[in-house]
């Protein structure tokens, strides 16, 4: 071991956000229009993972919930829960903001609103809706979550 250097090295193997769009593309066929448009808009430059899973936000919220596809909407769900429960921390980021508060954002200007979401969720994407309604709780705009945010003492 005299050669070795002194590096440790972690290796994740749960799910990460990279596998995140592949899985949602090819498990929901009604989302290729959607995704399709949206990476011509961007011109073959990279969206982002955040840009990216809004685009399936709008397509459950103005797709696939109107349309009355429970099924669907449902096993998007369960996909959400699982990798709530199995992913690395930045998966887990990227469901809860990217696509449970967006959904919470976009669903709230719908004539039926969010509420009709909640039954879909799972244990722990039910304890983040609830984390996110506390963190929005009496705030009107993003830059009051954010100085909230800096005034709670377990805030890094």
């Amino acid at each position: 071991m005299g050669n070795n250097p002194d590096w440790i090295f972690h290796r994740d193997d749960r799910p990460s956000e990279a596998e995140v769009m592949p899985r949602l593309i090819a498990e929901f066929p009604g989302f290729h229009a959607r995704w399709e448009k949206h990476l011509e808009s961007w011109q073959g430059e990279p969206a982002g993972n955040y840009n990216d899973i809004a685009q399936f936000v709008h397509f459950v919220v103005k797709e696939l919930y109107p349309t009355g596809k429970t099924a669907d909407l449902q096993h998007a769900f369960d996909l959400v829960e699982q990798w709530l429960v199995n992913g690395n921390q930045n998966l887990r980021d990227l469901i809860v903001i990217g696509f449970l508060e967006d959904l919470q954002n976009v669903a709230s200007w719908q004539e039926f609103g969010r509420e009709v979401f909640i039954p879909f969720l799972g244990p722990q994407s039910h304890q983040a809706w609830n984390e996110i309604e506390r963190t929005w709780a009496s705030k009107t705009s993003l830059m009051e979550v954010i100085r909230a945010e800096r005034k709670r003492p377990d805030s890094d």
